[in-house]
């Protein structure tokens, strides 16, 4: 994912509440891998650590839940 389009889900104003659960298994893995890289570097951007954290309770939900099996999170 490169940076412009991580910017789009950080400045999302739905919010990391409603912008999550929308996402498919493979989205959510794809922003949760450029949330990481990003809060690896000298200045990640603001709010990435709350959308990583909310994105890891979400994958945790997923394989929890009968259906998260469904979406391809196990």
């Amino acid at each position: 994912m490169n940076h412009s389009k991580l910017l789009r889900y950080l400045n999302d104003p739905r919010g990391p509440e409603e912008v999550l659960p929308a996402l498919t298994a493979g989205e959510l893995i794809e922003l949760l891998d450029a949330l990481y890289q990003n809060l690896d570097t000298p200045e990640p951007e603001f709010g990435a650590q709350a959308w990583y954290e909310m994105g890891v309770e979400e994958s945790f939900r997923r394989s929890a839940s009968p259906e998260g099996t469904a979406h391809g999170v196990a």
